[in-house]
């Protein structure tokens, strides 16, 4: 009997082992898209299906880093003492024709620079001003600023310059070219001098925060959906990032048609934020 029961035992083990032999050879020579069930191998690392929840808690996305960025720009090259610098007798102002000559030389030597101007700067010496000149003026800056006006407006005129392609400035006494202890030292620091500014192209390189975009990969499980992000910039602040502005759009299968309601949820998103600056809109899927 109990040999009897050892055969069948070896007998049922031979015929299982006969099934898994014959199911293994024909692992792979199933036709595609047939449903299957095969193991993976052991020796490959799988990878999650769900990412970690402390993941998931944590707005990922665009991040602002500090970068070095070369940024294309010009460089003001300043030409001084192109001409001698006018004089002011007894306030009124000494511009010799030769100046003018010499100015209009000096500008056309420059036409194929940018932007090419005269800057004038205006001085004066330090005594005190007289009853009319102090209501008229003020002090001696306001006596400087009208003397570089009245140089800039004359020059304007003698050269045929845009208004805009002439600027000035004053110091007032604050600028000394020699002593006002003396009536010459006096009479030297009474001036208004005289620049020719161009710009030149330039490369300039500044640490700045820059705004990375996050390299987000995601993998479709069960649903597709679509998440509209917004920012703006609050004067000089730092990018603020608004979240749950507009609804999520979910997609039921694979199409692509975009609802009419989301539309007007972005539109309505918008025109909330009208007044804020540099309004920036992000569609993540």
């Amino acid at each position: 009997m109990i040999r009897m029961q050892n055969s069948r035992y070896t007998l049922l083990v031979c015929a299982l082992l006969a099934c898994a032999a014959a199911h293994a050879q024909s692992v792979g020579q199933s036709q595609i898209g047939e449903v299957v069930e095969r193991q993976l191998p052991a020796d490959q690392p799988f990878s999650k299906w769900v990412r970690d929840l402390n993941q998931i808690e944590t707005d990922a996305g665009d991040q602002f880093e500090k970068q070095m960025v070369a940024r294309d720009g010009f460089e003001t090259v300043k030409l001084r003492n192109v001409v001698p610098p006018v004089r002011f007798d007894s306030g009124v102002a000494r511009i010799p024709e030769k100046h003018v000559d010499m100015l209009r030389e000096a500008l056309d030597k420059l036409r194929d620079r940018h932007n090419v101007r005269l800057h004038l700067v205006g001085h004066a010496d330090d005594q005190r001003l007289s009853g009319a000149l102090l209501q008229t003026f003020g002090d001696n800056a306001g006596l400087s600023r009208e003397r570089a006006g009245e140089v800039a407006e004359y020059l304007q005129k003698a050269l045929l310059l845009p208004p805009d392609a002439v600027s000035y400035e004053w110091a007032g006494d604050t600028k000394p070219i020699a002593s006002n202890a003396t009536a010459k030292g006096r009479a030297l620091n009474r001036r208004v001098e005289v620049e020719v500014w161009y710009d030149e192209p330039a490369v300039h390189v500044a640490e700045e925060e820059v705004l990375v975009q996050a390299n987000v990969k995601q993998v479709k499980v069960c649903r597709v959906q679509t998440l509209c992000k917004m920012r703006f910039m609050e004067g000089q602040a730092r990018r603020a990032r608004l979240k749950n502005l507009v609804p999520a759009l979910h997609y039921a299968d694979e199409t692509t048609e975009v609802p009419a309601d989301f539309i007007e949820h972005v539109h309505k998103a918008l025109d909330n934020l009208k007044d804020k600056q540099n309004v920036v809109v992000k569609l993540i899927g």
